[in-house]
């Protein structure tokens, strides 16, 4: 019997409005994620700044000379939603819908873009991987999240900015914490391989619109970025939603078909690619594991809240009237912050100063970062302090009684309750 010669099927095109989409959203994703991984790639990170340096310029040429915004900031702040970020996504659009005419119209002649598409969405996994398990470990280990330390613990709660309470809410609960930050791994490992993508590619979808919509109830300055990876995570789901669905309904399912090959040299150049990624992923997280927790040192002998008993500056007493702006109503100490609250309910924090237990002293740099006050204190009990030492020209001598720790840390977890315990 003659064998039966199978014919492969010519693959569907795709629709012009299909076509137009995939390059304005290929320009966009390029414009948004290139150079990446330079830049991220050890070793590579002076390259990476060289790449964006033009960019830098164009936003801002383009916010100055055009927009006439005076200006406008690009040294990092901790803000992703800055007037720059805006600008720059403005610019990006721009750009990407005039490649898109042009792409259309040099190549208007062909018909789909699988190979293109399948390349994009292999960056996509990777650039979006690797922020989830960045993200991911910092929560693990409570470096975005830090333990609430008494500086915190003495807030009013109408005195904390949104995002301060979200802050708080995160960072008062380990095992939340954690819990957040392992979905956010898990997620981020799942992109890492073919036959999961999809899987994690959803895992991220969930975690990441309640990322954004936190980041919008809260006022976290990080809407744009938290808005850029839930649509990378629901572009690299999108084809195998269909497929997921179908399975759910009971309808069969076709395995996955195998990854078409390419040649020889390209599929082992393919091979150091994804040996590269991952050996850069694994560094990344031991560096931001160690970081994570040199960040968080031992708590010393005088953490917590200490209530000012009576406060003499240059051998003359204070009495605590709200009106006293000098006089201290409180001094607050955690692992990373001094901080001191007046009677007039103003915080000031002692940037920089430092609790050296064998010596029993306080290191109070001045505001020239050179020259620093040296306080001296001591326990007359557990819950007493007498601190001694100069401060702004005078010579403080004064006493302390350990505030108890707030409900808030002291409350618990309990599996029984009688009656809510709403305070």
């Amino acid at each position: 019997m003659a064998p039966v010669m199978q014919v492969e099927t010519p693959l569907r095109p795709w629709r012009w409005p299909t076509r137009i989409a995939f390059r304005f959203g290929a320009l966009v994703a390029a414009l948004l994620i290139l150079p990446f991984p330079l830049g991220y790639i050890p070793g590579t990170m002076w390259l990476g700044r060289v790449l964006r340096e033009p960019w830098y310029w164009i936003v801002s040429w383009f916010a100055t000379d055009v927009l006439g915004i005076a200006d406008p900031a690009t040294a990092p702040t901790g803000s992703g939603d800055t007037t720059w970020h805006f600008v720059q996504l403005l610019v990006i659009a721009i750009v990407a819908g005039i490649g898109t005419v042009l792409w259309s119209i040099l190549d208007r002649k062909r018909l789909h873009y699988r190979r293109l598409g399948g390349a994009l969405v292999v960056l996509l996994r990777y650039y979006l991987a690797y922020f989830m398990l960045m993200y991911g470990i910092s929560k693990v280990f409570k470096a975005q999240f830090p333990d609430l330390g008494p500086p915190r613990l003495d807030d009013r709660v109408g005195d904390v900015s949104p995002m301060g309470l979200l802050w708080t809410f995160m960072g008062y609960s380990t095992p939340y914490s954690v819990f957040a930050g392992a979905c956010e791994m898990l997620g981020g490992f799942l992109l890492l391989w073919r036959r999961t993508l999809t899987l994690g590619a959803l895992l991220i979808t969930i975690v990441m619109t309640n990322v954004v919509v936190l980041n919008m109830s809260y006022d976290v300055p990080v809407k744009l970025f938290s808005l850029e990876l839930l649509a990378m995570a629901l572009v690299i789901a999108a084809p195998g939603c269909r497929r997921i669905l179908g399975a759910a309904l009971g309808h069969p399912t076709p395995e996955l078909p195998p990854r078409p090959r390419a040649s020889l040299a390209v599929e082992r150049l393919r091979l150091v690619a994804k040996l590269v990624m991952l050996g850069t992923f694994a560094a990344t997280l031991w560096q931001w594991s160690m970081y994570a927790q040199d960040r968080t040192p031992a708590p010393n002998e005088l953490h917590g809240i200490w209530v000012v008993d009576s406060y003499l500056a240059d051998g003359r007493e204070h009495p605590p009237l709200t009106t006293d702006g000098e006089r201290w109503r409180k001094l607050l100490v955690s692992e990373q912050w001094v901080a001191l609250r007046s009677m007039i309910d103003e915080r000031r924090y002692l940037r920089g100063a430092e609790v050296d237990e064998a010596t029993r002293t306080i290191r109070v740099p001045l505001p020239d970062s050179v020259r620093y006050d040296l306080w001296h204190y001591t326990f007359t009990d557990r819950d007493h302090l007498v601190i001694a030492g100069p401060f702004r020209g005078q010579n403080l001598y004064v006493t302390f009684t350990r505030e108890p720790a707030p409900l808030l840390v002291t409350r618990g977890f309990h599996w029984i309750q009688e009656q809510p315990f709403n305070r």
